[in-house]
């Protein structure tokens, strides 16, 4: 089963060669992307325009291989940060990416974050009791004063727990395991839901207008037990992870 795409318009959709770890937006439109490999010990991250589809970057690793984070995705950088230990949250530092070709901006290994806004990051060095807090430039790791709180709305939308709605009888499935999630916007029904498949479980997202399905699609089958939340919108552009590799986006 595959999108059934009449009246989403698909802006990216992009496989990896390992797992989907984590995933940012930023309202500028970008998109970042943290994968893994476990089998290599491999950690490397992705960015994309997911307005217009450009690629900005695939995959790019770095000499801290395996203890490298994604922490932030902005208009102009990545923020990640580096741990001493994987079992540890320990920081062992801060990298500054260049969100259009993946490059350093700069890198510090005597410095821990603390806090992230858009135009500064707060550090502090883990040597120093009782922590000395200090607000730096994303691009430059200049000092600066601390910035003015401004709040931003993150305008990420998820999907809420309903397991009383009824799906409807054109949306075909098998018989339901756990949870419903489900999200209206745009005048659009958004669905995600575990059926049984072959004495096993599948999860699948369904999209539909009125009585007609926009989107169908299975996010992974095969599975034995259930996996956690499937989608987010954000800036009328649905995301979700399909098979555990490859990220998708729709603008509905």
């Amino acid at each position: 089963m595959r999108p059934n795409n009449t009246t989403a318009k698909a802006s990216l959709t992009e496989r990896f060669s390992g797992l989907v770890w984590k995933v940012m937006v930023h309202r500028s439109g970008v998109l970042a992307v943290e994968t893994r490999n476990i089998e290599l010990k491999q950690v490397l991250f992705s960015a994309y325009n997911y307005i217009t589809g450009e690629t900005y970057f695939k995959e790019k690793g770095f000499k801290e291989n395996w203890n490298l984070s994604l922490a932030f995705a902005g208009e102009e950088n990545l923020i990640l940060i580096g741990y001493k230990h994987t079992e540890t949250p320990e920081s062992k530092g801060v990298f500054s990416v260049n969100i259009k070709d993946g490059n350093i901006f700069w890198q510090k290994f005597d410095i821990s974050l603390n806090k992230i806004k858009d135009d500064a990051l707060q550090v502090y060095d883990p040597r120093i009791q009782p922590k000395k807090y200090s607000w730096i430039n994303h691009k430059t790791a200049a000092l600066i004063a601390e910035p003015n709180e401004v709040k931003v709305d993150s305008e990420i939308i998820f999907p809420e727990v309903d397991n009383s709605f009824v799906i409807p009888a054109f949306v075909e499935h098998g018989r339901l395991v756990g949870e419903l999630l489900i999200l209206h916007f745009a005048d659009k029904v958004f669905l995600s839901f575990h059926e049984t498949e072959k004495g096993l479980l599948r999860q699948r997202i369904v999209v539909y207008q009125d009585d007609k399905v926009i989107i169908d699609d299975i996010l992974i089958s095969g599975i034995q037990k259930l996996q956690p939340e499937a989608f987010f919108i954000h800036r009328n552009h649905l995301f979700y992870i399909r098979g555990k590799e490859e990220m998708v986006t729709y603008l509905v």
